[in-house]
């Protein structure tokens, strides 16, 4: 009688997966030649036993410990460091593309403090590890409660048991459990670095303008993505020669009330605060009161900028919301009865001009405070000076590259036909992408060896989706009706018939482009017609 053959351990069957699939192992890594690497992996073996038992269960998947070391970082005394080299299947399916760091901490009592150490220590490794995802031991029983708590869609901490493993399955359950249940796509915040997708060409030309001094205007749709340029241009200009102030106007008063004296003493603390490492500039600072008039912070913020200039520092201002300066509704932007807006982005103007250390930035919905030759009753100070740029919708190829980046980080793939799925629906708009793509992720199987997203997916997905997003579409459409109200009126007017559409588009052609720029209608063949943003309602 021929023996049954004994079966890897690590087979898909063993592993409760199809056996067609490849295995785990496929792509392994070499176990580590280096004498002096070995003795440290033998030597954090003794000092954490249970080391032994994590390095032999991935060496039974084809993975490797690279390297090890004690930690010395502060705040983790005792803890241990080693780096995972996974095999390419691993890599494949998690969506893992460099080592990943292992964490031991001796403590029973897990500290907050301690899992900021072990982050800290992804900067003190030898080479560059996976920069948003650790595996964490502690022997503490309630690691997982709190590792679930402190980690987020930025950095992801995986607890490993206080036990040994049992197996490769148990191991690779977890990683299921943590890696496939994130839904990075679900974004209602800022992002920048390497959440940031798309914009480059944008980017490089704020870029250029902040270093050059040119004062800009960033214009879109609610939720386009106008917060998430000023924050990764802030990342990108900042260091010790420059300062970035981002404030958001949303928190100040808006017409009919005066919006200028809260904004100023705002102004004046966020400034005390950025430039408190610089005692001659915070010097002339401080002897602006704390209530300043429009004088009294002009002349003051001459003298800090004439400090700063003597040191090689630069200061951008970047206010974002703008609209909240030019409520339409309430009162008319052109001729109100409002003259301190104007004077206070006059003083802007003036800062700008005369100092080659300071710029500003604006952003919002309505470009009316650049475009319009009359703000509040006075002439506008930006009129044909600040330069302007819309956010439109994503390209193809930039969604596609949000799309298929993002999605490797949960270990997805996605097919063609699904990449095309979410743009049709979309229309590249980076808020409605990314909540459709997690709509659809949230009903992706967990429990198999690779999640694929398919056309048929997303299609399934639209309906409730639609559902889901009717009310932030009205409100987008809402706020275009508010500070765009000519614009308004052409939509309305292709709604109901395309011929009258085009009579009054040649008459409107600076309206007609703000639609066009906006990625509320699209030109297609020689027509005209609403995006899919307009589509849904």
């Amino acid at each position: 009688m021929t023996p049954e053959p004994t079966r890897d351990p690590t087979s898909e069957e063993a592993l409760g997966q199809s056996p067609t699939a490849s295995s785990w192992r496929a792509g392994a890594r070499r176990a580590p030649e280096d004498p002096r690497v070995l003795r440290a992996i033998q030597d954090l073996q003794l000092r954490v036993p249970v080391a032994r038992s994590h390095r032999d269960m991935l060496a039974q998947l084809g993975s490797q410990m690279t390297f090890a070391a004690p930690c010395r970082v502060k705040n983790a005394d005792r803890a241990e460091v080693a780096l995972v080299g996974f095999s390419q299947a691993i890599e494949a399916a998690f969506g893992i593309t460099q080592e990943v760091m292992l964490f031991y901490s001796p403590y029973a009592d897990l500290q907050r403090r301690t899992f900021d150490a072990a982050r800290m220590s992804l900067r003190h490794l030898p080479r560059q590890a996976t920069p948003d995802l650790i595996m964490l031991y502690s022997p503490d029983p309630r690691a997982q409660f709190k590792l679930e708590d402190w980690s987020s869609n930025d950095f992801l901490a995986i607890p490993l048991p206080p036990e040994e493993f049992s197996g490769p399955p148990q191991f690779l359950t977890l990683l299921r459990q943590h890696i496939y249940t994130r839904d990075l796509y679900y974004e209602t915040t800022p992002v920048s670095g390497e959440q940031f997708f798309g914009r480059r060409p944008l980017l490089q030309s704020l870029r250029s303008d902040v270093r050059d001094g040119r004062v800009a205007g960033i214009f879109g749709l609610r939720k386009a993505g106008k917060t998430s340029v000023l924050t990764e241009l802030q990342r990108l200009t900042e260091s010790e020669d420059s300062t970035f102030l981002l404030m958001d106007l949303e928190t100040i008063p808006s017409p009919p009330d005066n919006p200028v004296p809260d904004l100023l003493a705002d102004l004046r603390a966020d400034l005390t605060t950025s430039l408190q490492h610089r005692p001659g500039a915070l010097a002339s600072l401080r002897s602006i009161s704390p209530e300043p008039s429009l004088a009294e912070f002009r002349r003051g913020m001459k003298e800090v900028l004439s400090t700063l200039h003597e040191e090689d520092h630069k200061i951008t201002l970047a206010l974002d919301e703008i609209e909240y300066l030019v409520p339409a509704e309430r009162i008319d932007i052109h001729e109100g009865d409002m003259p301190a807006v104007a004077q206070f982005l006059g003083m802007l103007r003036s800062l700008a001009q005369e100092n080659s250390n300071f710029t500003f930035v604006v952003s919002g919905l309505t470009s009316a405070l650049i475009e319009s030759g009359r703000l509040y009753g006075r002439p506008n100070p930006l009129f044909s000076w600040a330069k302007t740029y819309f956010i439109s919708p994503f390209s193809r190829a930039e969604a596609d590259d949000m799309a298929r980046s993002v999605g490797q980080r949960m270990g997805i793939e996605l097919q063609t036909g699904a990449l095309e799925a979410l743009f049709e629906a979309t229309g590249g708009h980076a808020f409605l992408y990314r909540h459709l793509a997690s709509s659809v992720v949230a009903t992706l199987p967990v429990d198999v060896m690779k999640r694929v997203m398919t056309r048929s997916d997303v299609l399934r997905s639209l309906e409730r989706w639609q559902r889901d997003v009717a009310g932030n579409i009205s409100e987008m459409v809402n706020h275009v009706r508010r500070y765009y109200s000519e614009e308004a009126f052409l939509l309305d007017t292709l709604q109901r018939n395309s011929d009258e559409f085009h009579e009054f588009a040649s008459e409107m052609p600076g309206e007609l482009g703000h639609l066009l720029q906006l990625g509320l209608i699209e030109q297609v063949d020689h027509e005209f017609q609403l995006t899919p943003v307009l589509q849904l309602i």
